[in-house]
C-alpha cells in the first residue's frame, strides 16, 4: 500500500523548516511549495499562483503543513476546511507579534495581520514552538486548536565541544532591517560591548550597513560577521564561552539552545520564550527601554557576562564538562533535541490519522 501525500508550505528553506520536511518524509510523500514573497511587489503573482495550484492539486494530499500564519497560509487553510484536509500550521513568532514602535509583526498590518488570524482559526491543529507563543495564539485566537511542541536543535556528541577559555561573548541574530536590529536588541549587545573593552565580542547574521542606518558605531572589540552557513556556525560556537541574545522579542531561539548545547554560559533579556530554553542556566536578565530602568538592564547584563567569563576561567575538566547536570547542554539534550521534536511530530500525525 502506497503512501500518503502531504503538502509542505513555507516561505524561507531555514533549519527548522528542512527539519520538519524531513520528519514528514518518513510518513508521507511530501511535496514542498515555496511561496515567494520577495519583494513585495511578487505577492499578488504568488497569491494568483498558489490559488490556481490549490484548485487543481489539493486533493492530492491528505495534509497540508505549514510553517507560519502569514499571506502564504491564507489559502491553503481555507481550501483544507473546504475540502477537509488535516492542517498543521505551525507559529514562529513574527506572525503573532505586534510592536507597533518599531513596525515590527504580521499583526502591524491590517490585510496581513487579517489573513494570519483567520490562517490560525482555520487550521485543524496549530503548533507554537514554546508556551510563551501558546499563551499569545490562545489570548488572539481562543478557539484554535493549539498545541506545544519545542524546536529542537541536532545534537549528537562530536557536537557538544568544550567552553573556551578566552573572553569571548557571541551573539546570532539575522538582522537585514533597522527594525530587527532593535527587535533582536542589536542596540544593546552594542553598548555593552563598549562597556567591556578587554573582551571580544562577536555579532553573526546582522547586516554591517544596518549600524550606519542605526547612527550607531560598530565598537573596536565587536566582530561582526554578516553571514555565515549553518555548518560555520556550529564550527564558531566552541570558539566562545559566553553566549548573549538581548531581543525585545524572542519566541524561542535555535541559536540559543545550539550555544548552549556547546556549553556557552547563556546570559539573556527575559523576552519571549528565552527563559523557557535556558531554565536556571545562566543569567536572565529583565532589560526595559524606559528611561527609570533602561540604565539598570545594561549594568546587570554588563556584570554577568564578567561574571560569567571569569567564572569560567577558573577552569573546570572537560570530563566534568561533558557529565555534569549543572552545565547547560545537559538541559537542551533533556528537551530541545530534533529528536524529540521529530517525535512529538510523529506521535501528533499518528493520533490524527
Amino acid at each position: 500500500m502506497g503512501r500518503d501525500n502531504a503538502l509542505f508550505v513555507y516561505t524561507h528553506p531555514s533549519t527548522f523548516v528542512r527539519g520538519d520536511i524531513s520528519v514528514l518524509q518518513t510518513k508521507y510523500n511530501v511535496k514542498e511549495y515555496h511561496f515567494k514573497n520577495n519583494p513585495k511587489h511578487r505577492l499578488p503573482l504568488s497569491l494568483l499562483h498558489q490559488l490556481l495550484f490549490l484548485l487543481f492539486s489539493l486533493h492530492k494530499y491528505k495534509l497540508v503543513y505549514i510553517w507560519f500564519a502569514d499571506y502564504h497560509s491564507f489559502l491553503p487553510t481555507i481550501a483544507s476546511r473546504i475540502l477537509n484536509r488535516k492542517c498543521i500550521l505551525v507559529i514562529g513568532g513574527y506572525d503573532v507579534c505586534r510592536e507597533k514602535q518599531w513596525n515590527y509583526g504580521s499583526l502591524t498590518k491590517p490585510l496581513r495581520a487579517f489573513m494570519a488570524l483567520k490562517s490560525i482559526n482555520l487550521a485543524g491543529t496549530v503548533l507554537c514552538v514554546s508556551k510563551n507563543l501558546e499563551r499569545i495564539v490562545k489570548s488572539i485566537a481562543p478557539d484554535s486548536n493549539v498545541k506545544l511542541l519545542y524546536n529542537g536543535v541536532i545534537s549528537s556528541k562530536e557536537q557538544i565541544n568544550p567552553q573556551s577559555n578566552g573572553a569571548s561573548v557571541l551573539c546570532v541574530a539575522l538582522v537585514s532591517s533597522i527594525q530587527a536590529y532593535y527587535i533582536k536588541g542589536i542596540d544593546r549587545y552594542c553598548t555593552i560591548a563598549l562597556r567591556l573593552p578587554q573582551i571580544n565580542f562577536t555579532l553573526v547574521g546582522c547586516n554591517p550597513t544596518i549600524f550606519e542606518k542605526a547612527a550607531t558605531t560598530i565598537p573596536p572589540n565587536l566582530e561582526v560577521v554578516p553571514y555565515l552557513p549553518h555548518n560555520k556556525l556550529l564550527e564558531l560556537y566552541p570558539k566562545h564561552n559566553v553566549y548573549c541574545q538581548f531581543s525585545r522579542r524572542e519566541s524561542f531561539s535555535l541559536s540559543l539552545a545550539e550555544a548552549m548545547l556547546n556549553n556557552l554560559v547563556p546570559i539573556t533579556s527575559t523576552a519571549g520564550g528565552m527563559p523557557e530554553v535556558t531554565g536556571k542556566h545562566g543569567y536572565s536578565i529583565y532589560m526595559s527601554d524606559s528611561p527609570m530602568l533602561k540604565e539598570e538592564g545594561l549594568e546587570k547584563a554588563t556584570k554577568a557576562i564578567k561574571d560569567a567569563i571569569y567564572t569560567q576561567n577558573d577552569s573546570i575538566s572537560q570530563k566534568q564538562l561533558q557529565n555534569s547536570i549543572e552545565f547547560p547542554n545537559h538541559r537542551i539534550l533533556q528537551y530541545f533535541t530534533i529528536q524529540k521534536r521529530s517525535d512529538g511530530l510523529l506521535k501528533l500525525l499518528s493520533i490524527q490519522e
